[in-house]
């Protein structure tokens, strides 16, 4: 985003409300952040999952800098948000979202009063997807919608894995089958539910079923339990190199959440050139998964449509999970390529030249706000 920009002679800053949130492993150095950005003043406060962030310092910065694009990241429910939303020194305001409406965990009258109230504060929104751009219209007016999805790094994802994977045991070698499962082993994960559907396998199929969990949580020595007498390997956080080796090691991978909005490891899955399994409250399955070309869709909250989809999976023949590998890795180069994706938003956001005002002693501002 920032190349991108500075190509176009645009200015190009970054405001966060946090360096982190709770129960989150990630990890950053002041290296990892080569373009213009702070960390805003703020008081923090966590309640299990959740996080609330209230910066009051944005204001000041908005109102000094008055940019002349103003995108807004994170959860609506966040004060930092509320004062952003109904400030009016930015030329334009636009807001990220990826929810959808099967994300929704909270939908009482009067928190949908408030989602309508905030969200009704941009004319303008931001979405990664299909689902994220039906929720955007539930809520809110919407005068332009932009797509930008989110992006990982193809070289890590695709050309290192790629390496790993041509150094390891031939596929055409192994009988059994890796599947492959990245999340954070909380309820919304759909972790529980899916061994439930990985019960109903017969026997045959379970011998020759490998999985692996990765991921920490509230959930992780139930989870441990439960996988146990099943033969699955929980092996909770582990760093990115291990992980890129999962990635190699693995024929599929699965995701099963009850409830998510938009997750990267799909993307992840996608460049590393996986076979998907996902649930169909996965926000972003429109988007990646072709069912019977590149992987299966299933209910989470059925076992036996856990059970089905693994069932096809295995009895994909070897070069049926290459071609299907294959067509993962064509959707990522088509839709999840960072420099494409971030090209095609910027020329949606700056295609309407009657709506910024620039003059010729300053150079245009982009901001943004994000968690």
């Amino acid at each position: 985003m920032h190349r991108e920009l500075a190509a176009r002679n645009w200015d190009f800053e970054v405001w966060f409300m946090a360096r982190s949130e709770p129960n989150r492993n990630w990890r950053f150095q002041d290296s990892d952040f080569d373009f213009p950005h702070w960390f805003l003043r703020g008081l923090h406060c966590n309640a299990a999952s959740s996080s609330c962030h209230l910066n009051p310092e944005v204001v000041a910065i908005i109102r000094r800098t008055r940019p002349e694009v103003l995108l807004v990241a994170g959860s609506w429910t966040l004060p930092t948000v509320w004062l952003a939303a109904f400030d009016n020194q930015a030329n334009r305001k636009i807001f990220w979202s990826e929810s959808h409406l099967a994300s929704i965990q909270h939908n009482g009258r009067i928190c949908s009063l408030l989602r309508r109230l905030v969200l009704k504060r941009f004319n303008e929104f931001t979405v990664p997807g299909k689902l994220a751009r039906e929720y955007v219209e539930a809520y809110a007016r919407p005068g332009r919608i932009h797509h930008l999805p989110n992006l990982v790094d193809p070289r890590l994802f695709r050309d290192r894995v790629a390496m790993l994977r041509q150094a390891a045991r031939p596929l055409a070698a192994r009988d059994e089958r890796s599947l492959l499962l990245v999340a954070r082993l909380a309820p919304e994960k759909g972790i529980l539910q899916f061994l439930r559907g990985i019960r109903l396998l017969k026997k045959d199929d379970r011998s020759r079923l490998r999985i692996v969990i990765v991921g920490d949580g509230p959930q992780r020595r139930l989870i441990q339990e439960q996988a146990l007498d099943l033969g699955i390997t929980v092996l909770g956080h582990i760093d990115e190199r291990e992980l890129l080796n999962l990635y190699a090691e693995a024929d599929g991978f699965c995701l099963p959440s009850l409830s998510d909005p938009n997750p990267l490891v799909v993307i992840e899955a996608l460049w590393a050139g996986l076979p998907l399994l996902l649930s169909s409250r996965v926000g972003n399955h429109s988007e990646c998964l072709l069912p019977e070309q590149n992987g299966f869709l299933f209910d989470p909250l059925a076992p036996e449509s856990v059970a089905g989809a693994v069932s096809r999976w295995l009895l994909l023949s070897r070069e049926e999970l290459v071609q299907f590998g294959n067509r993962s890795t064509q959707i990522a180069k088509q839709e999840f390529s960072p420099e494409a994706a971030v090209r095609r938003f910027l020329d949606q956001v700056l295609s309407n030249p009657a709506s910024l005002t620039t003059n010729s002693d300053t150079q245009l501002r982009f901001g943004q706000a994000a968690s």
